[in-house]
């Protein structure tokens, strides 16, 4: 018995997936993303590194033509014309404006196995951001599972309340390692000052 092999989705249709979304339900335009794009990628990568070669104008007309010219190359990479290289995924995603942005680098991550859990953010205000995100996602995934409850069946129709309540839950189990995270930092930093002492002296 021959068994078909299923193939993943390509890395690069992921990213593009998100992004044709943001620019369809955000502030942003094709134009505007593509020019994102190009400024985060010429600010992060380093001239000799680059392998792609952006457009950049000097005046208000060249700046105009340069934005077209981006706008056109970002869209090759779109429609699969151009291969989207390595050294520029990072600024891509980093140009998706929220919530796409952290939905994307989460599916990245779940690529290879990880959670997309953010690094620990300590001090009080990045402890009461923790926060919040925690009780927003936790809100999110209670309303995805009240719509796939709220006509008291479960059947086809609910596929997409339960992809959507599944992606709520991967957020909500981020946040909540995250914030975990921090606390335990902020446990170590204070058991280290209590070894020290109020003469910085190790007890």
């Amino acid at each position: 018995m021959t068994h078909e092999r299923q193939y993943r989705e390509p890395r690069a249709a992921a990213i593009f997936r998100y992004t044709t979304d943001a620019v369809r339900n955000s502030r942003h335009t094709d134009a505007s993303f593509a020019s994102a794009v190009a400024e985060t990628y010429m600010a992060q990568v380093a001239p000799e590194e680059r392998t792609t070669q952006f457009h950049v104008g000097t005046d208000a007309d060249s700046i105009a033509k340069a934005e077209k010219a981006n706008a056109k190359l970002i869209e090759r990479f779109r429609n699969g014309t151009v291969k989207l290289p390595a050294d520029l995924e990072e600024a891509w995603v980093e140009s998706l404006p929220e919530p796409w942005r952290l939905d994307c680098a989460r599916a990245l991550a779940r690529r290879y196995g990880f959670i997309g859990a953010r690094a620990p953010d300590t001090g009080i205000a990045g402890q009461l951001l923790c926060t919040a995100r925690v009780a927003i996602e936790f809100g999110q995934a209670l309303q995805a599972i009240a719509e796939i409850n709220s006509d008291g069946v479960v059947d086809a129709q609910d596929l997409p309340r339960i992809r959507r309540a599944l992606a709520e839950y991967r957020a909500l189990g981020a946040e909540v390692v995250t914030q975990k995270a921090t606390l335990q930092a902020e446990l170590d930093r204070l058991e280290a000052e209590i070894r020290r002492g109020p003469l910085g002296v190790v007890a």
